[in-house]
């Protein structure tokens, strides 16, 4: 399950992908909490893409739900209108460019 990318044909007509991070995902779901999962931030939105137990679930996330997110030096702390979603063990992908993409984005 390649979870850091996403199929051109899914973005929008005038989307362009941005930068992504992959690591592990802490949400509480189905009693699990923790799950491998990427961030792929795009120019119009977040796109979520999880490996829950083996399942593919896949979430957009439009910038204005984010209300903030930071990084401390090992998560990545994204905190959305609906609650937080904060990412460890990052395995792949260059988090200050992440983090200054979004920020850029839910800063306007």
């Amino acid at each position: 399950m390649i979870l850091d990318n996403i199929n051109p044909n899914d973005l929008y007509p005038t989307e362009k992908k941005g930068p992504s991070v992959l690591g592990t995902i802490e949400y509480s779901v189905q009693g699990s909490s923790e799950f491998e999962g990427a961030f792929i931030a795009t120019s119009e939105r977040i796109i979520l893409n999880v490996d829950m137990n083996g399942e593919f679930y896949y979430r957009s996330i439009a910038y204005n739900e984010i209300e903030s997110i930071n990084y401390d030096g090992e998560k990545i702390n994204f905190k959305f209108n609906i609650g937080p979603m904060p990412m460890k063990d990052i395995q792949k992908g260059d988090v200050e460019t992440f983090i200054q993409f979004v920020s850029d984005k839910i800063d306007h």
